[in-house]
């Protein structure tokens, strides 16, 4: 078994089933949310993940200029890099602008697509490593706020590529995509 896939056992393992078991923290189920007393921001545990993929989707609902700002200059490195990205949003409550439309379309390492669905409002951050797959699911949308301010859930779990979940989780996004 390899190093990476015991570690997000043994994660996986501490995370869901026993709390005091030894585990690499990188790779353990976490609760993502802003605390201002702890300086512990959602927008971190986003960084830290755009910064070590090697692909990411993010399927959002709501996009601001503050929330895209947050990662504009990451998304450039990632470019010079050869990263690619995918993004896709709508127009539930008429939320997103013109002004972020045309924002997002001058990122050269990002799709954009806009979906119809109706009454699409998720919040997925999907991140493909090397060995491994992170997501990040909860109720923060790419907005400043939401990764850095208001009080949010968000769960992040790490599976290997065969896991059921992530592969689930994929296939819906590639769905709400196409």
């Amino acid at each position: 078994m390899t190093d990476t896939r015991q570690a997000i056992q043994d994660s996986v393992f501490k995370g869901l089933i026993d709390g005091t078991a030894l585990a690499a923290e990188n790779y353990q189920p976490s609760l993502l949310m802003n605390d201002q007393k702890k300086e512990q921001y959602v927008i971190q545990t986003l960084q830290q993940e755009l910064a070590s993929c090697r692909e990411f989707f993010f399927s959002v609902a709501f996009v601001t200029e503050g929330g895209l700002d947050f990662i504009k200059t990451q998304l450039a490195d990632l470019a010079a890099k050869g990263i690619k990205g995918k993004l896709v949003t709508s127009n539930y409550l008429n939320f997103n602008t013109p002004k972020i439309f045309r924002a997002l379309l001058k990122i050269p390492n990002l799709e954009v697509r806009m979906t119809n669905q109706s009454g699409f409002h998720a919040k997925g951050y999907l991140f493909t490593h090397k060995k491994y797959h992170s997501i990040i699911i909860g109720s923060s949308n790419l907005t400043m706020t939401a990764l850095k301010v208001n009080y949010e859930w968000n769960v992040k779990l790490t599976s290997y590529e065969q896991g059921e979940l992530i592969q689930d989780i994929e296939q819906k996004m590639t769905a709400i995509w196409e």
